[in-house]
């Protein structure tokens, strides 16, 4: 174990899509090589095995753990004995499982072997691959069926080789295009597929402040673009606070809230120096499930977030996939929904609750799990004034009644500023203030940075102090103002 005394120093790399991505990836072009495989003809009597071209291609664009590889293949032996001919398609299994251990060995050992811009490594993944993996098949058969020598040596080997060479031509065929179209949708400029993945595992990470998350000299960029999205960001969220990061779009806001919630860089890839420490753990160290303990996340589409029918059904999903007993999703359900003024509507269909009714509903599944922290990323951007009022007297209640730490990404600070205690000024990736609210909106002022983002009422008592008024409390709200132009105005 070795202790890292400055987190400055270290870099955290990953690709893309979080520990399932194979899974995913694999999931798909195993399925379009069934499809290939049942619809391809054969040529000259010749057929290519799609399904090893597609595991291989699958393989080298996750790069998936020797154990995973086997698992992988596994499956498409499975849907080969199906739809298998031969006498014997149960070889299918010893034979995949060779060729696992040659697809993971040059995902993970051999070089792209470049030729310009052009890898070589997909024709040769397909080629060795294949050749091993239908040898493999062929010797089984020889042995079960009984195959004669001269039939085995001059015509399957010679076979096996043919299909092997086609292989080797269409796997970059699949490759390339799944490539690009993962890219695509991944919204990445490069390919990530050769990026090592870092290993904290054997480091002692320990954080240098206080706080419920610190956040230490963090700069980030996603994968396959050039420009940092955060920049050597120091911040320490205390337990208790209202913490409000705005600034206008582009500047990192989503981002170092994905990064508090461990999702940057543990899902989203890329590149991270510096660390962020969440309940006290390394996120490079801690998967993301884990820290969802500690912290609540409710993203802008909260829609996205609800997966069941009912709203009792939805509180009941993730604690059940906790393992809890049916007693305490019950109890843990009826105070959570009491929280968000939900209480009695364990029966309700989701799709009868109105759009603030159901963010609440997110809001008490995530309360469910008695997070210590809830992060909310941009909630009230599709909200009528009314309902972000009512939305941030909620949350102001389960930060001030329940002691909830509060971290929101928002550009509607007026709503905000009563609740707030702090807010941090984000720009272009960097963090340019942080503090008080009238400290940071002095800033924007000041500055003018994001400056039409400060609400009216606060401009207001910013110009007259201007002109030599002076007065005892900020104006956070109207009732604020109100009495402290009355102060102000009687002399006190």
């Amino acid at each position: 174990m070795q202790k890292i005394d400055d987190v400055s120093t270290l870099v955290f790399t990953k690709a893309r899509g979080g520990k399932f991505r194979w899974l995913t990836i694999s999931t798909l072009m195993l399925a379009i090589g069934m499809l290939l495989h049942l619809v391809s003809p054969s040529v000259f009597g010749f057929t290519p095995n799609w399904m090893i071209a597609t595991y291989c291609v699958a393989i080298l664009l996750t790069k998936p753990s020797y154990r995973q590889c086997i698992g992988i293949c596994m499956v498409a032996a499975l849907m080969e004995v199906f739809t298998s001919k031969a006498a014997f398609p149960y070889g299918n299994f010893f034979s995949e499982f060779g060729g696992a251990l040659v697809a993971g060995f040059f995902a993970h050992s051999v070089p792209p072997l470049r030729v310009g811009r052009f890898s070589l490594r997909p024709i040769l993944t397909g080629f060795v691959t294949t050749l091993v993996s239908g040898f493999i098949f062929v010797t089984i058969l020889k042995v079960v069926v009984g195959i004669p020598m001269p039939v085995y040596l001059y015509g399957i080997l010679p076979a096996v080789a043919m299909v092997a060479a086609g292989n080797a031509a269409i796997t970059p065929f699949l490759y390339f295009p799944a490539r690009h179209l993962f890219q695509t949708m991944n919204g990445e400029a490069a390919v990530d597929e050769d990026v090592k993945d870092s290993d904290h595992s054997q480091l002692i990470l320990k954080q240098s402040r206080p706080g419920v998350i610190s956040i230490e000299h963090l700069s980030y960029t996603y994968p396959g673009m050039e420009g940092e999205a955060l920049h050597d960001i120091n911040l320490a969220v205390e337990k208790g606070d209202f913490l409000v990061v705005t600034g206008a779009n582009g500047a990192g806001k989503t981002s170092l809230l994905m990064a508090m919630a461990g999702a940057v860089p543990q899902y989203y890839g890329g590149t991270m120096k510096g660390m962020v420490f969440t309940g006290g753990k390394a996120v490079t160290q801690t998967s993301i499930s884990d820290l969802a303990s500690k912290v609540g996340v409710i993203l802008s589409d909260y829609s996205a977030q609800i997966v069941t029918l009912t709203v009792g059904e939805e509180m009941a999903f993730t604690l059940e996939n906790h393992g809890y007993s049916p007693e305490e999703i019950k109890k843990r359900s009826k105070e959570a929904l009491a929280k968000v003024r939900l209480t009695g509507l364990e029966k309700r269909e989701v799709s009868t609750l109105s759009g603030g009714q159901r963010q609440r509903l997110v809001v008490a599944a995530v309360l469910a799990e008695e997070p210590e922290v809830l992060i909310f990323d941009e909630p009230t951007s599709a909200m009528d004034p009314e309902g972000i009022s009512e939305f941030y007297e909620m949350v102001g209640r389960l930060n001030r009644e329940n002691g909830l730490t509060v971290v929101v990404a928002e550009h509607h600070l007026e709503a905000v500023l009563p609740y707030a205690n702090r807010f941090a000024l984000l720009d272009r990736g960097h963090l340019l203030s942080e503090g008080t609210p009238e400290q940071v909106m002095k800033f924007m002022m000041n500055h003018q940075v994001y400056a039409n983002a400060i609400p009216d009422i606060y401009k207001a008592q910013l110009v007259l102090e201007e002109e030599g008024c002076h007065f005892e409390k900020p104006f956070l709200s109207v009732s604020d103002a109100q009495a402290s132009i009355a102060r102000a105005v009687k002399g006190e």
